[in-house]
């Protein structure tokens, strides 16, 4: 149950953004699971390939209410490597 799609997420009304969250991040709930029985009370969804994998990475996904914050990590490191490649040190 938990690892099947039926409808896409970006555009179902059983998906929810979340109010401060991501603009790729998507929820639905289960209201009849049965957590005794192992059943998940909700999915995530990420429309960007970068689902959060423990609950402090799901955080900042509920935190991050303009961009996807692991794609703006990463664009952040490669701006930073590239600018490190550019400048030349002075051998003083």
């Amino acid at each position: 149950m938990a690892g099947t799609l039926e409808s896409n997420p970006a555009n179902s009304p059983n998906w929810r953004k979340h109010r401060n969250g991501c603009p790729f991040y998507r929820e639905r709930w289960f209201s009849d699971s049965d957590i005794e029985a192992g059943e998940p009370l909700y999915q995530v969804f990420c429309m960007k390939g970068t689902p959060p994998l423990t609950l402090e990475e799901q955080n900042r996904c509920l935190r991050s209410k303009t961009c996807c914050w692991r794609l703006a990590e990463k664009a952040e490191k490669k701006e930073a490597v590239k600018g490190k490649g550019g400048q030349r040190s002075n051998p003083d």
